[in-house]
């Protein structure tokens, strides 16, 4: 069992740290591109959904179009992961990109009538995430300095969230008053857009896979790669924690697209338009927090961030949902849900800064990859959970389980991460601190 790792600046970074992240040419071009990309991801997350639950006003067909790309995440994801530790991180982020974009194409031909087309998308735009998104979170470490991974992971959360805020109402608008084909140009353009961005990083983003130990032992096929990089990762038992922790989170955020779909419409009595304007009310409180975060950088321990991010999600979240019992007036959600935005955004610059700084460099991308397959696992498990049920059971009913399982990420986030790495650092300066006394003992001898 190793103790946890814990990143420093790394040897192959040759140039000199910077006062502030923004100084970085090519992290601004990485956080214009992930902008841009993320107001198309929102807008046909909110606009595809929505689509499909107005037309055949089925919860069960909504959260199929979940399925689709989670079974493929479940079986294929620890391959994608694979895959980016072997290849040049930029070249693979354009190439997905583009690849993604004409996967988009399917959907110019759905209509009311004829929905599986969003089930091929769904697939194919699964098998490109899965190394995309390893592909992408490996990307910063690289081209930036650890001490700035926090003011970097802010800054891109926070990027996020204003995406968030255009993508949202826009998708929800968009679908409502021209139908799929302008979504599907705008998310098009979005992943033309990374693509076009990332091309211009100069920072070398080639293999590490012969720098701390990242040699493949099972041989140069995939598999191979992953039963390695698999055997590395449960050797730091804070990486498996880690690992338990995101997937049950996978699971509780899968819950609620459908969930929040049924209980605007059914409960709130609103319509597509009013799903994604209040959705996107969370990117407010998470504009707060990045500015919050940012400045307190240098003194934010990432995994507290991840841990009372969580809880306060499930607190906001139980508060959001109860309080129809009181009133059902949209101001009141809106602000609730710009609330949310909050602890939204820590638990996810707390949870990318962590798996930053815990796992040696050269399996990141296959953290990221194991981390997509469990993560799809619980997150179709979610999906189809509620798939399931929530035609037949009080959507209520369903929230406040969901927000009672953020609040047991949180719990988790302690038992599984941050009291091991406390104990391995402190277990790590006890050894130190022997080995120096016995240094000092053999040179008195002499």
């Amino acid at each position: 069992m190793k103790m946890p790792f814990i990143a420093t600046s790394p040897a192959w970074k040759s140039r000199s740290v910077t006062t502030s992240v923004w100084r970085n040419h090519d992290f601004r071009l990485v956080l214009a591109g992930g902008l841009i990309n993320n107001i198309g991801d929102w807008l046909l997350q909110v606009a595809l959904p929505a689509f499909v639950y107005t037309e055949t006003g089925s919860g069960r067909a909504t959260a199929a179009i979940v399925v689709v790309e989670l079974i493929v995440g479940v079986f294929l994801g620890p391959y994608g992961g694979t895959l980016v530790d072997r290849w040049d991180l930029r070249r693979t982020v354009i190439g997905s990109n583009l690849l993604q974009a004409l996967a988009l194409a399917p959907l110019l031909a759905v209509t009311a009538d004829r929905i599986w087309p969003v089930f091929i998308v769904a697939g194919l735009q699964g098998v490109l995430q899965l190394v995309n998104d390893p592909a992408s979170f490996a990307l910063v470490p690289r081209i930036v300095p650890t001490e700035q991974l926090v003011q970097a992971n802010s800054a891109n959360t926070a990027a996020s969230a204003i995406a968030r805020l255009i993508g949202s109402p826009l998708g929800g608008i968009a679908v409502a008053l021209g139908g799929l084909s302008t979504v599907v140009v705008i998310d098009a353009v979005s992943f033309l857009s990374v693509a076009a961005m990332t091309y211009f990083v100069t920072t070398p983003t080639g293999s590490l896979r012969s720098i701390d130990g990242g040699v493949d032992g099972d041989g140069d096929d995939a598999s191979g790669g992953f039963r390695e990089g698999w055997r590395q990762i449960r050797s730091y038992p804070v990486l498996v924690g880690y690992l338990g922790v995101q997937s049950l989170a996978s699971l509780t955020f899968a819950m609620f697209p459908v969930l929040f779909i049924a209980f605007v419409i059914d409960v709130l009595g609103g319509d597509e338009a009013q799903v994604g304007i209040i959705r996107g009310m969370a990117a407010f409180g998470g504009l707060v927090a990045a500015v919050v975060v940012g400045r307190l950088a240098a003194r934010v321990d990432p995994t507290k961030l991840m841990m009372w991010g969580y809880a306060g999600l499930g607190a906001v979240a139980l508060l959001f949902v109860n309080i129809t019992a009181v009133t059902t007036a949209l101001w009141v959600f809106l602000l609730l849900f710009a609330l949310s935005g909050f602890p939204n955004l820590t638990s996810q610059v707390g949870a990318d800064t962590t798996a930053q700084r815990i796992c040696p460099p050269s399996i990141l991308g296959r953290l990221q990859g194991v981390l997509g397959a469990t993560a799809s696992a619980g997150a179709l498990l979610g999906s189809i959970g509620v798939g399931l049920v929530v035609d037949s059971v009080d959507v209520k009913i369903l929230l406040n389980i969901q927000a009672a399982l953020y609040v047991a990420c949180g719990v988790a986030t302690y038992l599984t991460i941050v009291r091991r790495r406390d104990s391995g650092q402190a277990n790590a300066s006890a050894a130190s601190s022997s080995a120096a006394s016995n240094s000092g003992h053999g040179a008195s001898v002499k």
